[in-house]
């Protein structure tokens, strides 16, 4: 049965094994007639059957309240697991989820307290009844108006606040490990179904750093790595999974190749399966960017620890991206609903695709490991070893390789940090300042060819640099109209400015129309005012507020 549900007395007696007794309604049962696992009781007699340890809760006209407050006191003391979330009553529980080879899984969710839940609960918790016109008590199932108001009352309930759920021991913030089952009232998080692991000294040396370091290097050998850095950006992906309460947000971790099976999705297995004792459950990119958002929210608010978007096969663009990436605190809508939640952000993000890029504001929020076999046919590679196998066999065993590098480090006296990534500084203090103690590249330097290769930033550099050609550094400025008509210049060889043409296309085109359109490329000079490449910056005089004009200068 639901671990949830798997609530004791003082004595140890599940609450959900009393006998039931008959209880009012239109069609009561009768003395005689078969009743499944449970016994009869005459209709008559108004039995209350005795358990000891449980309360009977009696539901007066006029004193639901009362009922109310009796129903959450029993279930207080009961150690019932519900939790608060924002103005939420959830629980915690692992469903069936799908990997990226179709395997079926199971990873630990947050789900909400719906009112059968809350109901049933209630009713395993306490004796419920009422008095009949003759005096007489009845059983009776929790009242559904005093299961609605036990629901509505967010800042009386006596359950503590969760962060979020997790499979494997991790660290908290002040550096200490978190390896207790149930409840982390320093974290709110709660720790389900850890697997035996070896103890982990409170002051490990950078010996044991550097030992735990190469155990997991060991499982990242056979991987096609373009460089160290690559590999830097892959053990940083599994550190994060694990030290993740250590940590407020952690950068988007991203695994491309050129081909296809490279190893991608089976590069966040190895990290999901240390960090959660199973293959890495997957989110597919929809059609419609709405459709992606809802799912990717969705996962958000099931508080899974891993959200792994699969074989994105354009840019990976959102505000959603964005937030879930770099904001501590989210404030996600459930579909259906027009009510936000504020959410911890608990979360490491992957994702994978062939020649993936991150495009615009997601480059400084991600890391990319870069993957080449530099072969025809990367799927037919055949390997010696099996690591997601070698981690299911002595899971515990990576687990506390994790957590010795980061309590090393932090047992060190966190040892010449590297500078902090702005938004990540917890991360960078933890993880990859460990990993560069530990004489591993920084796997922040993946960003740089992140950047280069950002066809958004591409895009604004052409512009820029070719307008220097067409119209000029300095000067009073143009109109947006006037930048139009320079780029739609022609003569008997054709287009004067070629190269500032198609530069303008490239961010502004009327495709129907195969011109430029005005209206869109005024709103990217506003998206790109005051911005830099190289030496050259965008400015706008706005003294005529209806015709503003946008100036290219040397700075």
């Amino acid at each position: 049965m639901p671990e949830l549900f798997r609530v004791t007395n003082e004595s140890g007696r599940f609450f959900d094994d009393v006998h039931p007794i008959p209880r009012e309604g239109n069609k009561r049962r009768k003395p005689g007639k078969p009743n499944g696992h449970a016994p009869d009781y005459p209709e008559s007699s108004g039995l209350i059957v005795e358990n000891p340890g449980r309360p009977t809760i009696r539901v007066l006209g006029g004193l639901r309240h009362r009922a109310a407050d009796e129903a959450l006191e029993a279930m207080h003391k009961a150690g019932v697991g519900f939790y608060q979330r924002d103005r939420q009553l959830v629980r915690c529980a692992s469903m069936k989820a799908k990997t990226s080879d179709g395997n079926a899984i199971e990873v630990p969710v947050i789900l909400p307290v719906t009112a059968a839940v809350l109901g049933r609960v209630m009713g395993c918790v306490a004796e419920w009844e009422k008095v009949k016109a003759d005096g007489t008590p009845i059983r009776i199932d929790p009242p559904k108006e005093v299961v609605e108001q036990v629901a509505g009352m967010a800042g009386e309930w006596p359950f503590p606040p969760l962060t979020g759920v997790i499979a494997t021991p991790t660290m908290r913030p002040d550096g200490t490990i978190l390896d207790r089952i149930g409840y982390d009232p320093p974290t709110g998080l709660v720790l389900i179904s850890p697997p035996p692991m070896p103890a982990v000294s409170p002051m490990p040396t950078r010996h044991h750093a550097e030992d735990a370091l190469d155990l997991l290097c060991e499982l990242l050998v056979e991987f096609p790595f373009a460089s160290d850095v690559s590999r830097s950006v892959a053990l940083s992906m599994i550190l994060s999974a694990v030290l993740r309460g250590a940590i407020p947000n952690v950068p988007m971790h991203v695994a491309t190749a050129p081909q296809p099976g490279t190893g991608k999705s089976y590069l966040f297995d190895i990290a999901s399966t240390i960090a959660t004792g199973e293959r890495c459950a997957v989110i597919s990119i929809a059609p419609n960017p709405e459709e992606t958002e809802k799912r990717l929210i969705g996962a958000a608010l099931s508080g899974q620890q891993i959200i792994s978007i699969d074989n994105v096969s354009d840019m990976m663009m959102g505000d959603f991206l964005n937030q879930v990436t770099e904001r501590p605190l989210l404030q996600l809508r459930p579909l259906g609903t027009s009510i936000p939640v504020r959410v911890a952000n608990t979360f490491t993000v992957f994702a994978n695709g062939n020649n993936l890029s991150a495009p615009a504001d997601l480059v400084r929020r991600t890391l990319v490991a870069r993957l080449d076999a530099d072969v025809e046919n990367p799927e037919e590679r055949v390997f010696d070893g099996d690591p997601v196998r070698a981690v299911l066999a002595d899971r515990g065993k990576y687990v506390a390789a994790c957590l010795t590098i980061g309590r090393a480090y932090v047992s060190a006296g966190y040892p010449s940090p590297v500078r902090p990534l702005a938004s990540f500084e917890g991360w960078s203090n933890l993880i990859r300042s460990a990993l560069v103690w530990l004489k591993m590249p920084d796997p922040c330097a993946s960003m740089d060819l992140a950047r280069a290769e950002d066809p958004i930033r591409a895009a604004k550099a052409a512009v820029f640099h070719a307008w220097q050609a067409a119209i000029g550094l300095e000067g009073l400025g143009h109109a947006v109209s006037e930048i139009v008509e320079i780029a739609d210049q022609f003569d008997e060889h054709g287009f004067v400015y070629p190269t500032f043409r198609e530069a303008c296309m490239s961010v502004a085109a009327d495709r129907a129309k195969a011109k430029i359109s005005p209206v869109r490329l005024g709103k990217w000079l506003t998206s790109v005012e005051n911005n830099r490449i190289s030496d050259l910056k965008l400015v706008v005089n706005r003294a005529n507020p209806g015709r503003p004009k946008w100036i290219m200068t040397r700075r």
